[in-house]
């Protein structure tokens, strides 16, 4: 079988305790934004296996051709929480954008063929899938993102 292969580097992501503070301390200091902000909750997830309702808030931006985000917890438990009790604000992970559905779960399941871990997954129905693997030889997760904007709703807020 031939393993689905992404088709860009969609975004680096930063977990911070405050999203709006550092929305606008990054576009105060380098001048990017708008920061487009989002309450992700999502229909079905996991963390570590276990199924666990969580939802997060995230603010995208564009930089030259690439995406810059940040992630807060909003509501339950998630990998965000632990790695702000164990870092504290920082980079969190780099994601791989596949180009349909069948695809990025196809990824997901050879990884986990490979004996990868999973941390987290969530689905938010046809608009949205991914998944967080660990990858211990770079020292972060890679998540594997499917993402159809065009089922996107208007984000919260623009900081």
């Amino acid at each position: 079988m031939t393993r689905p292969v992404p088709v860009a580097l969609h975004h680096t992501c930063f977990v911070v305790r405050d999203l709006e503070a550092a929305a606008r301390a990054l576009s105060d200091s380098l001048g990017i934004g708008p920061w487009n902000v989002f309450t992700i909750e999502p229909e079905r997830s996991t963390v570590r296996g276990v199924e666990r309702q969580f939802s997060f808030r995230v603010a995208l931006t564009e930089v030259g051709g690439g995406t810059y985000e940040l992630i807060t917890p909003h509501s339950g438990r998630s990998v965000y929480d632990e790695h702000l009790e164990q870092y504290g604000n920082g980079f969190h992970h780099t994601c791989m954008v596949y180009p349909t559905m069948e695809a990025v779960r196809e990824a997901k399941a050879a990884l986990l063929g490979d004996g990868r871990t999973m941390l987290q997954e969530w689905s938010g129905g046809d608009v949205f899938d991914f998944a967080y693997f660990e990858f211990p030889e770079i020292g972060s997760p890679i998540e594997l993102l499917f993402l159809d904007p065009e089922q996107l709703p208007p984000p919260d807020a623009v900081i």
